[in-house]
């Protein structure tokens, strides 16, 4: 029944798969369609779905604390594991930066909307993008340290805080703290929700386009591990931390940590020099094997 649920979002990757093999669209389209939703959509999902929070409640402040108190404590471990093989330092920055880094935005959001409803997506939203954010703000750390060359962290820095995505989140908490009652307001935030509303079926049909011929047989061992880390490894990470801190929706936190590893970070790999092909191939596997590991991470709730 739960993989039912997800149907309509594998649905609509495929689709997004099909279209690029017969060539309805291209690689341009893809990139076009990219952008819309990296800086129009998302953003405006992400800002009204967090306008919607009130973060002075104390069930809130605890999930901020939780997800970011999760994200770090993963991330640790990874680093010292990695840290101690004998993997090359560019082949381990890419495993970390897969393993860490998930799909809570493209594939998180509708997840949250078709398992738990739109209730849930103000938490899904604010967990998401702590699990989304961080990780990526870590990785380049982790990057820098492994990496061969030398990129200034003032301008990796400066480049983060410009992120549409990093923007959006700012802009959607200051805004939760307006209380003004008013039609323009009211004009506004319905603005934002009728953009955001078109995220995620076109994040999603991106995310089929982007897919296609990105699978290559080369360090398979490498993607599987990945895969595991990021989908399997973290959602146990994080029902093990629930044990220990009670946070507002346990459903929601568990959900965006089982996202598959995140597109995003395709993009990341390649400015950085990284294994491209592993990244590609943990991608694609991962998004298969979410659609099983999404159910089981819901049941354990």
């Amino acid at each position: 029944m739960a993989f039912l649920i997800s149907l309509p979002i594998f649905l609509i990757i495929v689709g997004g798969w099909v279209s690029r093999k017969m060539g309805f669209i291209k690689e341009a389209d893809i990139r076009s369609l990219n952008n819309f939703a990296y800086f129009i959509s998302l953003p405006s999902l992400i800002a009204s779905s967090l306008w919607s929070i009130d973060f002075l409640n104390a069930n809130n402040l605890k999930t901020v604390q939780f997800s970011l108190l999760a994200v770090l404590a993963f991330a640790l471990l990874l680093l010292v594991a990695l840290r101690f093989t004998r993997l090359p330092n560019n082949t381990k920055a890419t495993i970390f930066l897969v393993a860490a880094t998930g799909n809570a935005i493209y594939m998180g959001f509708p997840m949250t909307e078709l398992h738990l409803g739109k209730g849930s997506l103000p938490a899904g939203a604010l967990v998401g993008t702590i699990f989304l954010v961080m990780p990526i703000l870590i990785s380049i750390f982790v990057i820098r340290y492994w990496h061969n060359e030398n990129h200034k962290l003032s301008k990796e820095l400066v480049e983060f805080l410009k992120n549409p995505l990093v923007i959006s989140v700012a802009v959607g908490v200051g805004l939760s703290f307006i209380k003004v009652d008013s039609i323009i307001v009211d004009g506004i935030k319905k603005t934002l929700s009728m953009l955001g509303s078109a995220a995620s079926p076109i994040a999603l049909f991106i995310l089929g386009g982007f897919l296609y011929g990105k699978f290559m047989k080369k360090n398979l061992g490498l993607v599987a591990l990945s895969s595991f880390l990021k989908i399997a490894a973290f959602p146990l990470f994080v029902t093990a931390f629930l044990f220990a801190f009670k946070i507002g929706d346990p459903k929601a936190a568990v959900l965006m940590a089982s996202m598959p590893v995140a597109v995003t970070t395709f993009v990341i790999s390649e400015k950085f020099k990284l294994d491209s092909a592993l990244v590609g191939n943990a991608v694609l596997l991962s998004t298969a094997l979410s659609f099983l590991a999404v159910p089981i991470a819901i049941s354990l709730f």
